[in-house]
């Protein structure tokens, strides 16, 4: 058995090779299939991990307390969020932290250095939301938060901007006409949601910044948060937190029990589910679209097995007269069809790996993530078409009966 599987090998690798321009054209519809296969499932895998990253640094026990955008009109007399909202959640067991939130952007001059930078007026408590560390310095005290202290805590990308090699602690940096005290610098961290991104940004406390700034989406109302972070101890008692959140901003905003809510409570548990979905679902369709590239190699190689049994008629009917059988012959340009489309699915390999390897290494904004479960399946997948698409013609050769293969001209 395994003579006659290596003697239809070496058969079907002669035949190969005596048209090696239909081969190579052959083929490349499976190179292609494949390639794109193994390129498109590594973009969709990398750019799920890299939004699984991006989204668990926020943390999955993050709620968002903030006053709807699309605020209902029925509502006549809706409250802002405010320092009381907060006092009121952190009276809740099972909230580990609540910060205010306020952001906005401010002009910054430093000697000779003028650049914008985003500003984030919160209090202590933003260090216990979102685990922010210092790379040097010191946190803000309550007592400077109480005083209306001007104080700043940089982050890592903006202190060199503003500072380049210079230590930026201890210095005074001008944001929009006032002076700010830098008292710390922090580690790389990256957003802390809402589109807000300490490495880029600063620190400065929620009531320095509506009292002396006017900070804020509602400046005219200096005691207004734009919204508050909440840090929830137990992830599975979330559910359990919001009713219980819920319940204290409507005793806090008074609203009467059959009131609707003023305010909106954004869970971001939510948001990361549905961000893996979408991306599990754009990895697929990324797959599903290399698949049909695939396919239509396998069509490629149906055509052209087809061609060549009809180019080869009076050889199958010689190999019939002395003696091969129907089943050697449809092993033979079975055997053909599976090698052409193996070697396809080899240099699709390669070059899906070395397209991915450059896709990862010239592109940030395209992530990319090679697994070896891909590159499986679509070689596995170019040696199933092969056989799919190859047995057809080899089914129709092996019917041919000796005399009329003889007879054809």
């Amino acid at each position: 058995m395994i003579d006659t599987l290596l003697s239809v090998f070496r058969i079907s690798i002669k035949a190969i090779f005596a048209n090696k321009m239909r081969a190579a054209l052959t083929s490349l519809g499976i190179v292609i299939g494949v390639a794109a296969v193994i390129t498109m499932l590594a973009v969709g895998s990398g750019t799920q991990k890299s939004m699984e990253e991006r989204f668990s640094r926020f943390g999955t026990n993050i709620l968002y307390l903030r006053q709807p955008w699309n605020l209902d009109e029925s509502i006549s007399s809706p409250k802002d969020i405010t320092m009381d909202d907060v006092r009121a959640v952190r009276r809740l067991r099972g909230v580990t932290a609540a910060a205010p939130y306020i952001s906005s952007g401010f002009a910054v001059k430093y000697g000779i250095t003028e650049t914008t930078i985003d500003v984030l007026a919160t209090d202590t408590d933003i260090f216990k939301t979102y685990d922010w560390q210092l790379a040097s310095g010191r946190e803000f005290t309550q007592r400077e938060v109480d005083t209306y202290a001007q104080v700043a805590i940089l982050g890592d990308t903006s202190a060199k901007t503003i500072f380049n090699d210079v230590d930026p602690i201890g210095k005074i940096v001008i944001f929009d006409e006032i002076p700010f005290t830098i008292i710390g610098v922090m580690k790389k961290n990256g957003q802390g949601g809402f589109g807000f991104d300490m490495d880029e940004g600063t620190l400065i406390p929620y009531t320095t910044g509506k009292v002396k700034m006017n900070t804020g989406w509602k400046s005219e109302n200096r005691r207004a948060l734009d919204q508050v972070i909440i840090r929830v101890e137990d992830f599975n008692k979330i559910d359990e937190l919001k009713v219980s959140i819920t319940n204290a901003i409507r005793n806090t905003h008074k609203i009467h029990p059959l009131g609707k809510d003023d305010f909106q409570l954004d869970d971001f548990a939510s948001f990361v589910e549905e961000a893996k979905a979408a991306s599990k679902t754009m990895g697929i369709l990324l797959g599903v679209i290399g698949a049909v590239s695939l396919l239509v190699g396998g069509i490629g190689v149906m055509n052209i097995m087809l061609v060549s049994v009809t180019e080869r008629t009076r050889e199958i009917g010689i190999r019939m007269a002395i003696g091969a059988t129907s089943a050697d012959i449809r092993l033979q340009f079975l055997a053909e069809a599976v090698t052409l489309s193996c070697f396809g699915g080899i240099i699709g390999v390669l070059l899906g790996i070395g397209v991915t390897l450059i896709v990862a290494a010239n592109s940030t904004s395209i992530p990319a993530q090679l697994s070896v479960g891909s590159i499986v399946i679509s070689f596995a997948f170019s040696a199933a078409t092969g056989i799919f698409f190859g047995y057809y013609p080899a089914h129709k050769a092996s019917k041919l009966t000796p005399i009329d293969a003889l007879r054809y001209e």
